[in-house]
């Protein structure tokens, strides 16, 4: 069965100490993917996606982070 695209994608990458980074890919869930070093992507619906970045920077910035790269992507045919 086919997979429907993603609604929304935010990809991001904390900058501080180790413990902020793993709050935020904990903080992620089932939604987070490794798309390469250092920068995790939310993949999933609008919603879920928001939802879970709010969780994400709340996450990193309690554990210390210092930098959050955020980068949204919403697919044409989501919109």
């Amino acid at each position: 069965m086919p997979v429907p695209p993603a609604e929304l994608t935010a990809e991001f990458s904390v900058g501080g100490p180790e413990a902020a980074v793993a709050a935020a890919r904990a903080a992620a869930g089932p939604l987070v993917r490794d798309t390469g070093p250092g920068v995790d992507a939310l993949i999933g619906s609008r919603d879920a996606v928001l939802q879970t970045l709010d969780a994400v920077v709340r996450a990193a910035l309690d554990a210390g982070a210092y930098r959050l790269d955020v980068r949204l992507e919403a697919p044409a045919e989501s919109r």
